[in-house]
């Protein structure tokens, strides 16, 4: 994206949303500022993605799973949360009666409404299965989970809990990226040790605290998906908007962006000067447009 005036975008965005990103960034103009806002706004782009897959993962794994459970392997899609509702907790019972009272008419089947229950119902849930089922149903959930090689130790509630923290933990992150918040704005990472919980992890303060937390939330969004699917794994790994955070996610990411460099230059190179000029042309660390007769190319440096 490239925005024709600083003042404009300063006033739709607010001057307080983009001060955030001067001071915490070290930024030295209201431009710079205006850069990282973007570069948060790719990063956020390739996140979404790489989230999406994980949700539809899970609660399609956690839907036949439960439904095969309690149907006594009779039908991968039933009305599964019907049968444990009472031991659920009220807030979950209530976002299952929420997606039923959407459409009273249409009495919507068990595929239509899991699809529309949000992520937050999938954490809650699962610390809520009985302990008498949890060691036969959570293995199916994540069968490549390293809990699923000794299956009852999720029956363990304490130690189920603490093992699922990774999902509050995306949970979060994927709250901030639907409310348009800072991704690089992390708090501490507490852990359940016992009857309380200790800090593994505190928050971030600088651009590299923010870039260790970022790459370490991609990598945890692939693990969970690998407990559940190896093989969608393997495709989240080498998928385009992956390899575009194993640059956005750099230093040199965030100063491409930092200092406006994300959009390709204005003149286009013949092949000629584009080989005589590729050094430089890395070093600059800004895309290029590469032109012969009719056809043309972007070269973007990594």
């Amino acid at each position: 994206m490239r925005t024709t005036s600083v003042v404009d975008f300063e006033r739709v965005v607010s001057p307080l949303r983009l001060n955030s990103y001067k001071s915490y960034f070290k930024a030295t103009t209201m431009d710079e500022a205006i850069g990282l806002y973007l570069w948060n706004g790719e990063i956020s782009g390739c996140f979404a993605s790489h989230l999406a897959h994980f949700e539809v993962a899970l609660r399609n794994s956690v839907h036949r799973a439960m439904s095969l459970f309690h149907s006594a392997g009779r039908t991968p899609s039933c009305h599964w949360y019907d049968v444990i509702r009472e031991s659920m907790r009220h807030s979950v019972q209530q976002r299952i009666v929420e997606v039923r009272t959407r459409r009273p008419r249409s009495n919507p089947g068990p595929d239509e409404i899991v699809s529309n229950l949000s992520f937050g119902f999938w954490p809650v849930m699962l610390n809520s299965v009985s302990a008498a089922h949890a060691s036969r149903v959570l293995p199916r959930i994540f069968p490549n989970h390293p809990f699923s090689d000794r299956p009852a130790q999720w029956s363990d509630a304490r130690k189920r809990r603490e093992t699922l923290g990774f999902l509050a933990e995306i949970q979060g992150f994927r709250n901030r990226l639907a409310h348009h918040e800072p991704l690089w704005k992390f708090g501490a990472v507490r852990v359940v040790s016992g009857s309380h919980s200790v800090i593994s992890l505190p928050a971030s303060r600088t651009q590299t605290d923010s870039l260790h937390r970022l790459r370490r939330m991609m990598l945890l969004i692939e693990d969970a998906t690998g407990f559940v699917d190896r093989s969608l794994h393997e495709d989240l790994k080498a998928a385009s908007w992956r390899q575009r955070l194993d640059f956005l996610l750099t230093e040199r990411g965030v100063e491409r962006y930092r200092l406006r460099k994300h959009v390709a230059a204005p003149v286009a190179l013949t092949p000629t000067e584009f080989r005589c000029r590729f050094k430089a042309l890395h070093r600059r660390n800004q895309p290029v447009r590469v032109r012969r007769a009719h056809t043309s190319g972007l070269f973007v440096p990594d």
